[in-house]
């Protein structure tokens, strides 16, 4: 399903918003504070929505504050009279339909770590160990220090040391000799080194699983050659695959831990 962002012409996302639902158009125009026929006018291409348009039909289609500006920015540039206007705003509206785009943006309710984090940063993405503890403490029967060194195969010490680290930082509870995943979600700023150490980490795992021949595993590399335009298009679809993915893997019965990068296989 398009959303706002796939779309570089106001008129072309409110035709699509129409031609989907009966009655949208005589809802967005109410919205307005047009006549329903001048609405049709501008979706023809015969005038321009004016901004007291936009803003109306933005309140009435929920958009977030970055919707609203987006949508903004496409209004503005159907208004342009000069080339230069445009082109600027053209520039402008293509970075912030990447932006939206962005992976950070595809996570929901995520705390993002910041640079005053910087010592759990360390300890939580220096090794591939604290990851994964951190999940398996969200499944019932790996919630001790025995259950989790069994299954991943390192020493109960070493597993012992990640979950008191893990408990001082609140991601799991201490209950009695069991430890339970407590909050999670986390995910990096774009441009700190730690991001280098995570993908690592998991890329080694990866060649780990690949090298023991797991049948049940996914592995998936390709090279390919393709357009700019096509590049863009598909960088897209794969961020918002990851969208449903989380939408699907977030509220799921806690049962096996697994890796997805496109490699996705049991931890």
């Amino acid at each position: 399903m398009k959303t706002l962002f796939d779309f570089k012409d106001c008129k072309l996302y409110l035709q699509n918003l129409c031609d989907s639902e009966r009655g949208t158009l005589t809802r967005l125009a109410e919205a307005a504070g047009c006549q329903k026929s001048y609405l049709s006018t501008c979706l023809k291409g015969k005038t321009n929505l004016t901004m007291d348009h936009a803003f109306g039909m933005s309140l009435h289609l929920g958009h977030s504050e970055e919707e609203r500006e987006y949508f903004f920015l496409l209004i503005e540039k159907e208004k342009a009279s000069t080339s230069n206007l445009r082109h600027h705003l053209e520039e402008k509206i293509k970075n912030r339909s990447r932006e939206a785009y962005r992976l950070k943006n595809q996570q929901a309710n995520t705390h993002i770590l910041n640079e005053g984090e910087t010592k759990q940063m360390a300890f939580y993405y220096s090794t591939w160990m604290s990851t994964a503890i951190h999940m398996f403490t969200s499944i019932y029967e790996f919630q001790t220090v025995a259950s989790i060194a069994k299954r991943i195969g390192i020493a109960q010490d070493q597993v012992q040391a990640q979950l008191s680290q893990l408990s001082e930082y609140g991601l799991v509870k201490k209950e009695g000799h069991s430890y339970k995943w407590n909050s999670g979600n986390i995910y990096l700023p774009d441009k700190t080194q730690w991001i280098l150490n995570h993908h690592q980490n998991w890329r080694m795992r990866s060649l780990d699983n690949i090298q023991r021949k797991d049948d049940e595993a996914l592995h998936y590399s390709s090279i390919q050659s393709m357009s700019k335009a096509d590049f863009e298009v598909l960088k897209k679809k794969i961020a918002t695959y990851i969208r449903g993915f989380n939408e699907i893997s977030d509220p799921s019965d806690p049962e096996e831990v697994y890796c997805f990068s496109i490699d996705f296989f049991k931890c």
